[in-house]
């Protein structure tokens, strides 16, 4: 059992693949005047729950931009880690493996920080090791809610038409509902070695709001992300 007197060591990876289908370049893709990973960089280096954190990747230029904004690059990615089909959890198993025999230490929570989710802060960060370290859950994402829709906006398609999704006798009694906004997983180390995910069927919620959980897939939602920067001064 980890031993909830001390703060946890925590590492942070943060994934960057060179290849990008929908959305060419997207990692080092300008975004606020930035390439996009520097904004993660950036929280990761505001943050204080992290032990150490890291940028895992097989391309030459986002390593270079990685480091010109901070970032430690202790390795490139292998090659057998850089498919189209290598998934997270195989990226960041690598580099909790490397870095726990180059520090010789173990760590207890593992941090995933998607390059894509750009106006998540330190302060998300810390939270979130936090959150977890004083639970008993094996994990913690962060989503975004809480939503709850009523049956004439929600709709399912039968033969061609549009028809109400649930039952309206139902009324508006059901439970607001939540969606990962892929900004912040953390696991605890053993249950990620052990299961070789970093979500569990019952995990620990960090909600953050619409603004701060802005995703980047298209080029569009790089005009919103902006305008959210804006919004929130950050531009």
């Amino acid at each position: 059992m980890p031993d909830k007197g001390r703060g946890p060591r925590s590492l942070g990876v943060i994934p960057a693949r060179g290849g990008s289908k929908r959305l060419p370049r997207k990692n080092i893709l300008p975004v606020g005047g930035k390439p996009l990973i520097a904004h993660t960089i950036e929280a990761a280096l505001e943050a204080k729950n992290l032990t150490d954190f890291l940028v895992t990747t097989e391309d030459d230029e986002i390593l270079k931009v990685a480091q010109d904004f901070g970032a430690p690059t202790p390795f490139k990615r292998p090659p057998h880690l850089s498919g189209d089909n290598v998934r997270n959890n195989e990226t960041i198993e690598h580099a909790l493996f490397f870095m726990e025999e180059k520090t010789g230490e173990r760590y207890d929570i593992v941090v995933l920080l998607q390059p894509t989710v750009p106006i998540r802060s330190g302060e998300h960060i810390d939270q979130a090791v936090k959150l977890l370290w004083e639970s008993d859950l094996p994990a913690l994402a962060s989503v975004k809610g809480p939503f709850k829709k009523r049956d004439p906006v929600l709709k399912r398609l039968r033969d061609n038409v549009l028809e109400p999704y649930r039952d309206e006798s139902e009324g508006d009694s059901r439970e607001a509902f939540y969606i990962y906004n892929t900004s912040i997983y953390a696991i605890k180390r053993d249950y990620f070695l052990r299961e070789k995910k970093f979500v569990s069927d019952r995990q620990v919620p960090l909600i953050m709001d619409e603004y701060h959980s802005a995703d980047i897939d298209t080029v569009s939602d790089v005009l919103v992300v902006e305008a959210f920067m804006k919004h929130l001064g950050r531009l």
